[in-house]
């Protein structure tokens, strides 16, 4: 087997792998839509529960039968979201047995969102390169936009400013998001606040990333218990996560709900979680936040891309190196280098990844043959350290290198002042 068929046997041996986890994240996405979208009717959410058990035994084959009852079990309750039993023991992808595909209010949970988007990633990039075979249906979501959609509508000569104001204010008032200027298309990435981040009327901030928390409210009277939390998990579980007593006509007033982490000394110049600060309630009327694709996938790894720059620029000042961020129009996420124009020498060129599974990422660059824009790093967040002995190994087939922010940090740092290039 060569090296052009290996790759096409990796290709559509992940595209076995991955696709029955698709058809299930996209089925509980479309029932998630179902019962959370406030605009939808009665019968419009039956219609689209049905197209989510066809989903579901599309990928179950005809030998298998879902039964709507069945599917109807795990939007609520004990087995709210859960895969286990519901399908062919075959089309059960190893792994997932555990994994919350709706969690018990029927919103879609982040480990589930992370799982759909990181393997239609993987697709994409394997129909890119023609090494997956055949056509892949994928059902339609309200909100849904692809990275590239998102990037495609800040091009121009202000893409670095607003990127950075999408990764800076995830949720503004409607006054500060005119002040912002963002081309018109950008403006249909903001919605009103979800029904599910508000509690009669208010809303909370997360303390790390600024966008609304999800609100979840338990028991009923003197039992009644509420919390808030961010949906990006390293926020909730290093603080961003509260507790308040819901009472009827009253703001809501939030406790911590888990010990707040401190970073190391190593580690804190590059800290993107939760910090010290109990988020106020807002009015939901006169705000609007972004879709949760667009938050999840440009504000969450941008926060600690532009961290990173803000605190290499400050490292490397007095130097003749220069730190770019998304420079021309995101060919690279950071690039470091020294020179100007034709004679400009490239140092360090980083594509930044904040993939929830390293083997989605894995797959991906196998896809694409490396880096699409010829990146010679992979950074990742310093709490996905885990995956840099397989991304490490992954990078090396590609001539590239992969490291977590902090090491890359220091690295640069350490490489100008001792007058080396790499």
């Amino acid at each position: 087997m060569n090296d052009e068929q290996r790759e096409d046997h990796t290709a559509a041996g992940q595209a076995r792998l991955v696709g029955p986890g698709l058809d299930a994240t996209q089925a509980f996405a479309v029932c998630g839509d179902a019962l959370t979208n406030g605009k939808l009717g009665g019968a419009a959410r039956l219609e689209q529960i049905m197209d989510a058990q066809g989903l579901l035994m599309a990928a179950a084959g005809p030998s298998h039968h879902v039964r709507f009852s069945d599917l109807l079990d795990r939007l609520d309750g004990e087995k709210a979201g859960s895969l286990q039993g519901l399908m062919p023991e075959w089309a059960s992808p190893a792994g997932l047995d555990a994994l919350r595909f709706l969690d018990k209010d029927g919103f879609t949970t982040e480990d589930a969102y992370d799982y759909r988007y990181e393997v239609l990633q993987v697709i994409r990039a394997a129909k890119k390169v023609g090494r997956l075979r055949g056509r892949v249906t994928l059902s339609d979501l309200r909100g849904e936009y692809k990275q590239e959609t998102v990037y495609a509508s800040l091009k121009g000569n202000f893409y670095h400013v607003h990127r950075g104001n999408l990764v800076r204010h995830p949720a503004v008032t409607v006054e500060e998001l005119k002040k912002l200027r963002l081309p018109p298309p950008a403006l249909d990435f903001y919605e009103d606040i979800p029904s599910h981040m508000s509690f009669q009327g208010y809303w909370f901030r997360c303390p790390a990333c600024r966008w609304p928390m999800k609100i979840t409210v338990e028991g009923r009277r003197a039992r009644a218990q509420g919390s808030a939390y961010c949906l990006y998990p390293w926020h909730a579980e290093t603080g961003a996560s509260y507790i308040f007593t819901p009472v009827k006509g009253q703001i809501p007033v939030l406790d911590q709900a888990v010990e707040l982490r401190t970073p190391d000394v190593r580690h804190r110049a590059l800290y993107t979680g939760a910090v010290p600060s109990i988020p106020r309630a807002l009015p939901v009327e006169g705000y609007k936040a972004l879709v949760r694709d667009v938050w999840r996938y440009t504000t969450i790894p941008g926060l600690p891309e532009v961290r990173l720059y803000e605190v290499l620029t400050e490292r490397l000042q007095g130097t003749d190196v220069q730190v770019q961020l998304w420079p021309d129009n995101d060919v690279f996420d950071l690039l470091v280098s020294r020179g100007e124009g034709e004679k400009r020498q490239t140092l360090f060129a980083v594509d930044f990844k904040d993939y929830r599974w390293s083997n989605h990422l894995v797959s991906k660059l196998r896809a694409d043959g490396g880096d699409k824009g010829k990146a010679g790093w992979i950074v990742v967040p310093d709490h996905r350290e885990s995956q840099i002995p397989q991304l490490t190994e992954e990078c090396r087939r590609h001539g590239m290198k992969a490291a977590t922010a902090t090491d890359f940090l220091e690295l640069v740092v350490r490489t100008v002042k001792e007058g080396r290039g790499r």
